[in-house]
């Protein structure tokens, strides 16, 4: 017996070293044999202390339980079959009580059938050996059992089987004094408190199994110090028993409402009361191992969803990654088929273009004192056709030479390609007037032909589309990083373009123009997307009508 505020003490629960201490020190293991065969019971008795176990031994189910439920054993072995019940019963009413709940158990049977295996793990049984084995494997398996015990197990059997912690409030000392004796002579810990108040600090220092809390006190009276104890969710759950020196319904409907678990008279007897405190620790024992259980079941469950979640995203990534592979398959090969149908359209259209073209010019020069103006006009527009159509087959061979021969990296001048291009268009046109200004130090890595082929239809499309105007600019420099590459630019101040219609531009045979205003293939820019993309790299536009245009490429790799 001990009051709070004479000797306080904090309490801790055993930690797992503790236990194994203890378990340690509780060796050799005792070993309940429960069979009503008189010579396997002693045969396996004497090989389990030869193996150095204490034995224990019933003759039945009955006697069995009475057994275990005095010396708590480490282990029981239970026959399957006895004349009061069988093991698997027994089994199942030791997984029912609280006390011996963690007791492993091993059904022996003289069965083969895998049914009466089955039936015996269901009802808890921890191992399952047949009779017929060598008792070498009976005692194999039982130091197996042992050994494999959960540290929860031990924990929660060390737990079960330690004196319960009651905290007894009562502002009678007196009666605390008897109460706290009576108690204690039953193994029960016993914490005094005097108060209320100091109910709630004792509460906030230790750890309690049970409450007994007077009704009428001064100060914080027993109802007010219950709805407070039954408010903190720490200590909420803890099991309260009101005790009062008054009887009626009013009393008892008062206790049940301010959160008291169960309600006695102080003048109860004493085995009343501990009758009571058990039944509240029974149950605050069950429901504390099924809130495990189903934390258990729970974790369980999670980890189970996370490993199917993780395994049906790991196949989904896998069947996505299949599919993508596939289509890219199949979208290079209609390429490479397109790119050669492309090639070899365009190559067998030159044999008859160059037949049209020849006859044409035979009819001009045999025929050109007999033809009249409108006829000669007649040859010269299927001359032209035959040339813009000669330069639209070497465009589209161009175009699919592009993405079917090899990429050859090194570093590549940007301005001195760029500078000599604009010399080349300068000598074609020296009517023109045009400012260029190249930035010095552009350099790239890329296939040098391919790079002076994509400047070469920039430079020459912003040479074409300032040529109304009668001085006309370009500039080639460097752009802002895009997605941390490098990029170039080509500026003009010419007869620019809508920003809606601005894809339309990279696509082949698309003009924003017609071919009478601005002669040209319109393939060229779908060239010069083809050559940055085959780089790793892109193309993309700026403009307004009447205020120029600047195209914008990179090639990835810089």
């Amino acid at each position: 017996m001990r009051l709070t505020h004479d000797a306080p003490r904090h309490h801790c629960r055993p930690s797992i070293d503790v236990l194994h201490e203890s378990t340690a020190l509780a060796y050799p293991p005792r070993v309940l044999i429960i069979d009503d065969s008189a010579p396997y019971r002693s045969a396996l008795a004497a090989a389990l202390a030869e193996a150095g176990y204490e034995v224990d031994t019933a003759v039945c189910g009955v006697e069995g339980l009475r057994a275990a439920a005095s010396h708590r054993p480490a282990l029981m072995i239970v026959d399957g079959v006895m004349p009061d019940m069988d093991g698997v019963t027994l089994i199942r009413r030791v997984r029912l009580d609280p006390a011996l709940r963690t007791t492993p158990c091993v059904l022996l049977t003289g069965s083969d059938s895998t049914d009466a295996e089955l039936r015996a793990l269901d009802a808890g049984a921890d191992a399952f050996v047949r009779k017929e084995s060598d008792l070498d494997v009976v005692i194999a398996r039982v130091a197996a059992v042992l050994r494999a015990a959960p540290e929860e197990r031990a924990s929660e059997a060390a737990e079960s089987s330690k004196p319960r912690r009651l905290l007894a409030v009562d502002d009678d000392r007196g009666y605390l004094e008897v109460l706290a004796d009576a108690l204690g002579a039953l193994g029960y810990d016993v914490v005094l408190a005097l108060s209320g108040a100091e109910a709630i600090d004792v509460l906030a220092r230790e750890d309690i199994d049970c409450i007994l809390l007077d009704r009428s006190m001064p100060g914080l009276s027993g109802l007010e110090t219950c709805r407070r104890i039954k408010a903190a969710p720490v200590v909420r759950d803890i099991p309260l028993v009101m005790l009062t020196g008054t009887t009626g319904r009013d009393s008892t409907i008062e206790a049940l409402d301010a959160g008291a678990d169960d309600f006695l008279i102080k003048t109860a007897e004493l085995s009343v009361l501990t009758a009571r405190i058990h039944a509240q620790l029974r149950r605050k024992q069950f429901e504390d191992e099924h809130r495990r259980v189903r934390e258990r079941l729970l974790r369980s469950e999670m980890a189970a969803a996370e490993e199917r979640a993780a395994r049906e995203a790991a196949e989904a990534r896998a069947a996505f990654a299949e599919e993508v592979a596939s289509a890219a398959r199949e979208l290079e090969a209609a390429n490479r088929e397109l790119e050669s149908f492309s090639y070899s359209v365009s190559h067998d259209l030159r044999a008859p273009l160059r037949t049209i073209t020849a006859f044409t010019q035979a009819i001009a020069e045999d025929l050109d004192d007999k033809l009249d103006e409108q006829s000669r006009d007649h040859l010269r527009r299927v001359l032209g056709a035959t040339s813009r159509m000669s330069d639209l087959i070497d465009a589209l061979l161009e175009l699919a030479r592009i993405h079917r021969q090899p990429i050859a990296r090194r570093r590549v001048d940007v301005s001195a390609i760029a500078v000599s291009i604009l010399e080349e268009l300068h000598r074609r046109d020296p009517a023109r007037h045009v400012t260029v200004t190249v930035a010095p130090g552009l350099a790239a890595t890329g296939d040098e032909r391919l790079v002076r082929i994509l400047l070469d239809n920039l430079l020459g499309n912003a040479w074409k589309f300032t040529a109304k105007r009668p001085h006309a600019h370009l500039t080639v420099g460097r752009g802002a990083p895009a997605a941390g590459v490098a990029s170039f630019f080509v500026r003009d101040d010419g007869i620019g373009f809508e920003m809606a219609r601005a894809e339309r531009l990279f696509a082949a045979f698309q003009r924003l123009h017609t071919a009478t205003e601005y002669q040209g293939t319109g393939i060229g820019l779908a060239t010069v997307r083809r050559i940055a993309e085959r780089h790793g790299g892109r193309v993309w536009a700026e403009a307004s009508p009447e205020q120029g245009a600047t195209f914008y490429f990179t090639l990835a790799a810089q």
